[in-house]
This record gives C-alpha cells, sequence and structure tokens, in this order.
C-alpha cells in the first residue's frame, strides 16, 4: 500500500538519465545545506561541504538549457515568431510553476495567520505591500529578497528569465527576420541577455565602493537576467551544432573541463578562503569577482558538463543497482516539490521549533528534516503538482523536447 501511495511512475515518458542526475543533485545539494541549520551551534563545517558546486546556479542552467531549447526548436519548427508562439511557451511554463508555488505560498500565510490567532499575538508575516509582491515575483526585483520565504530568490530570476528571453526573441525577430537568419537571431539574443546583464553588473560594482560587499546580487533578479542564460547557449549549440555536439570525444573533455571549473569556482567563493584573501589583501579583489566574473564563470564552467549528460540517456546496470538509479529520478521528479517546502514550510516551521539541546538531538533533526521533505515533496508531487501540470496538455500545443537526440545534419546559417 505504501509502495503504491510513494510510487511515482518513474520509467514513464522520455527521460535523460544524466539530466535526471544533474537535477536531483542540484536540489540534494540546496538541501542538504539547509539541513544544517539544525544543528546550530552544533555544527562546525564540513570542509567537503565548500567544495560542492552552488546547487541553485546548477538549476539555472539546466532549466536554460531545457526552456531554452523547448523555445529554439519551437522557433525553428514553426519558422516564425508570434504572440501565439509566445502565449503557448508561457502558458506551458507556468502551468509548471505557478500552481504549485502558489498553493506553498497561500498555505505559508495560513499558516502564519493561524498560528498569530492561536498565540493571541500579531502575525509574524511582512506588509501587506511586500505580501503582494511575492504573487507577482517582485519580491526581489531590484533588491534582496524580505525574510519570508526567501528561498524563492531564485523562482523569481527564473519566472523573469521566461519573460525576457522570448520578448527579445520576438523583438529580434521582429526586427531581424528579413536580413538574419534565425541562428543568427537566436544567438544575438543570448548575447544580449549575457553581455547585458554583466555590463550592468560590472558598472554597478564600479559605482558602488568595495566596503558594502557583494551587493547581494546573487539574489536580485535585474543583476541575475542571465542566470538560466549560460544553459540556453548550450542549447544553442545544440541545436546548431549536432554533430560537434554528439562528439564523444569532446563531450568527455568538456565534462573534465567543467568539472574542474565548477570546483575551482566553488573553493574561490567559499567562506573557508576568506581568511586568505584578508591575510593576502586581496579582499577587495575576491569582493570586486564575485560582483561581476564570478556569475558567467560558474554559469559557463557548469554549462560545459551539458553534452556529456545530455548523451547520458539511460542508466547503467551499476546505477541500477541497489534501486539508485530509480532513486536519482524519483528525486529528480520531486525536485520542484523539494525546493518548495523545504526550508520555510518543514525546517523553519517545524524542525526548528524543536530545541537542540545537543548534538545527537541536532543530528535526530536532521534526520526528521529529511524524511519529511522527501515524504511530503512525494505526495506533493503526486497529488498536486503533476495532475496540475498535466492540464496544460489541454490548453495548449505540445512542444518539441530539447532531450531528443541532436539532429546530426548542420543546420544552415
Amino acid at each position: 500500500m505504501l509502495n503504491n501511495l510513494f510510487s511515482l511512475d518513474a520509467s514513464s515518458g522520455k527521460r535523460v538519465f544524466g539530466l535526471d542526475v544533474m537535477r536531483a543533485a542540484a536540489i540534494l545539494i540546496v538541501v542538504d545545506a539547509h539541513a544544517t541549520v539544525a544543528l546550530k551551534e552544533y555544527y562546525s563545517g564540513a570542509f567537503w561541504h565548500h567544495l560542492l558546486p552552488d546547487g541553485v546556479e546548477l538549476f539555472f542552467v539546466l532549466s536554460g538549457f531545457l526552456i531554452g531549447g523547448i523555445l529554439i526548436r519551437s522557433y525553428e519548427k514553426s519558422g516564425r515568431f508570434d504572440g501565439g508562439l509566445l502565449l503557448n511557451f508561457w502558458t506551458r511554463r507556468w502551468f509548471r510553476t505557478l500552481p504549485n508555488y502558489y498553493l506553498v505560498l497561500t498555505g505559508l500565510i495560513a499558516f502564519a495567520l493561524l498560528r498569530a490567532w492561536r498565540s493571541g499575538l500579531h502575525h509574524t508575516l511582512p506588509e501587506k505591500g511586500t505580501l503582494i509582491q511575492y504573487f507577482f515575483f517582485l519580491q526581489n526585483f531590484a533588491h534582496y529578497v524580505p525574510d519570508f520565504f526567501p528561498e524563492t530568490w531564485s523562482l523569481a530570476i527564473e519566472e523573469w528569465s521566461y519573460i525576457t528571453l522570448p520578448l527579445l526573441l520576438w523583438v529580434m525577430h521582429s526586427l531581424l527576420s528579413a536580413r538574419w537568419p534565425h541562428q543568427r537571431i537566436v544567438l544575438a539574443t543570448i548575447l544580449t541577455i549575457i553581455l547585458g546583464t554583466n555590463l550592468y553588473r560590472f558598472i554597478t560594482a564600479i559605482q558602488i565602493p568595495i566596503s558594502a560587499g557583494e551587493l547581494g546580487y546573487r539574489g536580485i533578479v535585474l543583476t541575475r537576467l542571465d542566470a538560466i542564460s549560460y544553459g540556453v547557449l548550450a542549447a544553442y549549440v545544440k541545436q546548431y551544432y549536432p554533430r560537434e555536439w554528439a562528439s564523444e570525444l569532446l563531450r568527455r573533455r568538456l565534462l573534465t573541463a567543467g568539472l574542474l571549473l565548477t570546483l575551482i569556482a566553488a573553493f574561490s567563493a567559499s567562506i573557508v578562503i576568506l581568511k586568505f584573501y584578508y591575510e593576502a589583501g586581496v579582499y577587495p579583489a575576491y569582493v570586486f569577482y564575485k560582483r561581476t566574473f564570478y556569475f558567467p564563470f560558474i554559469g559557463l564552467s557548469m554549462a560545459l558538463l551539458l553534452p556529456y549528460m545530455d548523451g547520458w540517456r539511460t542508466a547503467t546496470s551499476g546505477w541500477s543497482q541497489f534501486g539508485i538509479a530509480r532513486a536519482i529520478t524519483h528525486v529528480s521528479l520531486i525536485s520542484y516539490s523539494m525546493y518548495l517546502l523545504n526550508l520555510t514550510p518543514i525546517m523553519i516551521n517545524v524542525v526548528e521549533r524543536i530545541p537542540t539541546t545537543s548534538l545527537l538531538t541536532g543530528w535526530l533533526k536532521v534526520g526528521l528534516f529529511w524524511a519529511l521533505v522527501l515524504v511530503l515533496s512525494t505526495l506533493l508531487f503526486k497529488f498536486f503538482e503533476k495532475p496540475v501540470t498535466e492540464l496544460r496538455e489541454r490548453l495548449s500545443n505540445r512542444e518539441p523536447k530539447i532531450t531528443e537526440p541532436a539532429r546530426i545534419e548542420r543546420v544552415s546559417e
């Protein structure tokens, strides 16, 4: 009975195992970072944590590859870019992300009001104007996200990227389609976002004194509109250079380079070496690096992983033993629900209400946290996220998938 309750029929549909590995790794890194909150002062920090890549940045790159690839292939398949294609793209994206988000957001608001009513104290919600911003993904549009539901900073960046990327492609197509081929228009769109956002960060980084710190650029929409574009750039390469994308030798070399650069990016930004920056007198340079070049560095390094992971179509026998492959696919499927539930709903509102009186208590809280995240996320996905997402098939046209193998013939310039 329990097996049926938590079974997601993970084998159904066309899935790429390598991309499932990336998605599962990303959410597990994120949840692992939040799990340490339960240990409080008993957490002394693990060195290997500083070598892990940024799970959110990995999500950005993977999302850009999948969503950008769908947009590019839809553009090429239709041969045009108009309001109908744009509306269909947004309909399918928002049926995937908005219902789950609004359900959890509304639940958090209701829970805060109920708790205030039961205690007879004033609620802890932000003021109405700030709260309303969460419904339109404006909570961190031009400033860092407030304390309420803070993990949604990355979702807001993604949602605004889903708006700006196709809108800019629409404008580019309208202005340049008579003179430029689609391939050049797509590349110009991607580079405009990447170069424009980096130029904006660079100019503001120069204008604001180093003493102001990193400025929270990582979590602000206006400074991170390029976040998914590095994955979109990878989708561009797969679409227009399929022979190179399918090269096994090149895939392995890019994987090695990507893993090495991602490790360097993670460690170079880790708090474990901040004291060495201070001692060497290069801390101001580090702050400037974190405001500017760090973001394209981490984005491009992770994008190098995509050709190999996209070519990893199915799990090998080694991965299938002991249910490892099935577990990875399961976590990949419920990753969005895990993202929404793990920090504020579960850690802050449930687990953190248990006092951490010892190291043992802290680790028991960590175990409880992981159990609640996995169980509740599975139930949310199976009984709400998946059924609601499937409704979009009735209200929109199916899109070509980037997960299909790359075409071998060269797309004409």
